[in-house]
């Protein structure tokens, strides 16, 4: 059962290129009053005005809309992608690859899916007639929906999934809802292959254990009516010099050179609270052949909604402090240690930040040269977001796809040999050239738990923290591991750090005899996260 932490912390994720965050405040329930189309009333988890469950909003009005609804339940597609297996572009022989990147973004949906009818796909033409407005999401938008809180309600079907955004010519992204992965099996990923688009079937991946599954769809639409036109596709073609962003941190865009010498590939708005520019490292301070973790960081590092709000834009910085204070990750040390630029405050992007690298940068590459912009090489780049305590998320910067690899390898272990790389990011507010918000931040910050004690019974979590102030809200999940008898739901309790950096949160765990429970602690924004402990309720005459 998904804890009311794993509501939190997804409803606090920042989704898709527009970086926007969905309110901590939103909540999933029935709307008092009706959501409607104008956008009226309606939060994530409300039955939308066209009858489907609202899981995306992007928090104001933008050109697509604000809302974007879905059925939830995925319908076979039984019809091919694409009307041709040949490499042929839905766009047409003058495709570009801005095109392509431009059709992975929030928004994009519709006017795929326009696309792919125009081009006679057979699965647009069956599933989405023009005289209706539900549309195949796009990349982002299909990610979104794994991502979505509403599946703290809903079953997440272990499925493959398309969306409508066109990788290459003759390859299109879907999406594994088994685990999260997005998919084109390009470059090389399954051998010879020419084209995906007339899959029927998920092909079977070296070592995953994911059996092929009929290729699946969801009918996603977008509401209220936008406020302007589809924006045009742009990639960084070059590297530009804005004295105002290099020298003083102000007015940055997408493409131009940071304070510390790298290259700014987002922008979380002005209103944001993790730092509103990211600047990536320059080619010159990338590290090659370090591993992620050594040992592995182990199933229990992390808690599943902790790893899904671990892959969001936003979440590197805290990310790589949890990954260097618990478990003295190597890649993360070698980040740390960076003095790139003249700067201090770099961090192992999440996989969603490195995305936005991948975005903008990482194209027009001749054969197995680097990348023109920003010097990217073909091979895989560590993220710091943990896939399962045993492999962490990469990028493959031959095409953009992610992949979870072995979190002690320092590079490929079949041909070609190519060393895992690591590309160091940091982020900074407007104005603040000096301290950028970054991994140094979190570095004096920490909190360990230890069950509270009385004789043989276990009466509460206790926390020692260092760099939190008094009166800092510290927020424990408590969760079975084995239940003796009956069901019992997650606890999310709250304590307060004291003048001597401790806190004691007394739990009335209900009773089970031997109950076996796991907790782990978090400030209440999550970017500080505890050990994991192992709690044991001994016995009815404890209570």
């Amino acid at each position: 059962m998904k804890s009311l932490l794993a509501t939190k912390v997804a409803l606090s994720l920042v989704i898709g290129i527009a970086g926007v965050v969905v309110s901590p405040s939103a909540h999933i329930t029935s709307a008092a009053t009706a959501c409607d189309s104008t956008g009226t009333n309606c939060k994530i988890g409300d039955t939308g005005p066209g009858g489907g469950v609202i899981y995306y909003d992007a928090g104001s009005l933008q050109w697509w809309g604000r809302f974007l609804e879905v059925k939830p339940t995925p319908i076979e597609a039984n019809a091919s992608w694409s009307a041709s297996a040949s490499s042929t572009s839905i766009y047409g022989a003058a495709v570009t690859q801005a095109e392509q990147r431009r059709s992975m973004s929030i928004g994009m949906g519709a006017t795929n899916t326009n696309a792919l009818r125009l081009a006679g796909s057979p699965l647009a033409q069956k599933h989405f007639p023009a005289t209706e407005d539900w549309f195949l999401p796009s990349k982002d938008e299909l990610d979104a929906l794994y991502n979505s809180p509403i599946y703290n309600t809903l079953t997440r079907p272990a499925v493959p999934v398309w969306s409508s955004s066109e990788s290459e010519s003759g390859f299109a992204w879907y999406q594994l809802f088994q685990d999260g992965t997005q998919f084109t099996d390009a470059q090389g990923i399954i051998p010879k292959l020419s084209a995906n688009v007339n899959y029927t079937k998920s092909p079977k991946h070296v070592g995953s254990n994911f059996e092929p599954l009929p290729m699946n769809l969801f009918k996603v639409r977008a509401f209220p009516a936008g406020s302007g036109p589809v924006p045009p596709a742009f990639l960084v073609t070059a590297v530009k010099e804005n004295m105002d962003c290099s020298r003083h941190a102000m007015n940055c865009r997408i493409g131009d050179k940071g304070p510390a010498g790298g290259i700014i590939v987002f922008d979380a708005g002005p209103t944001s609270k993790t730092g509103r520019y990211y600047e990536v490292a320059p080619q010159s301070c990338e590290f090659s052949a370090i591993a992620f973790g050594k040992p592995a960081l182990g199933a229990s590092y992390l808690s599943s909604a902790l790893r899904l709000a671990g892959k969001a834009i936003g979440a590197g910085a805290a990310n790589s402090a949890r990954l260097l204070a618990i478990r003295k990750s190597p890649a993360v040390a070698a980040v740390a240690n960076s003095k790139c630029g003249g700067f201090d405050d770099w961090f192992l992007p999440s996989k969603d930040e490195l995305n936005e690298a991948f975005r903008y940068l990482s194209h027009s590459r001749k054969g197995l040269n680097l990348t023109p912009v920003g010097g990217f090489q073909r091979g895989y780049y560590w993220t710091s977001s943990d896939y399962n305590g045993s492999t962490a998320w990469t990028q493959y910067f031959a095409d953009g796809q992610q992949f979870d690899r072995v979190q002690t390898l320092t590079g490929n272990t079949k041909p070609p040999a190519r060393p895992f790389l690591i590309r160091p990011m940091r982020r900074f507010a407007e104005g603040n050239v000096a301290s950028g918000i970054g991994l140094k931040k979190f570095l004096g910050q920490s909190i360990m738990i230890s069950k509270l004690q009385d004789g043989k019974c276990v009466r509460g979590v206790a926390g020692v923290t260092t760099g939190l102030a008094p009166g800092t809200e510290v927020q424990v999940v408590i969760t079975p591991v084995v239940a003796s008898s009956g069901n019992y739901d997650e606890q999310v309790i709250t304590g307060v750090v004291d003048s001597k950096g401790r806190f004691e949160i007394r739990v009335p765990l209900r009773s089970f005899e031997y109950q076996l429970f796991e907790a782990i602690a978090s400030t209440t924004d999550h970017e500080v996260l505890s050990n994991w402990a192992l709690i044991f309720q001994a016995g009815y005459d404890c209570f």
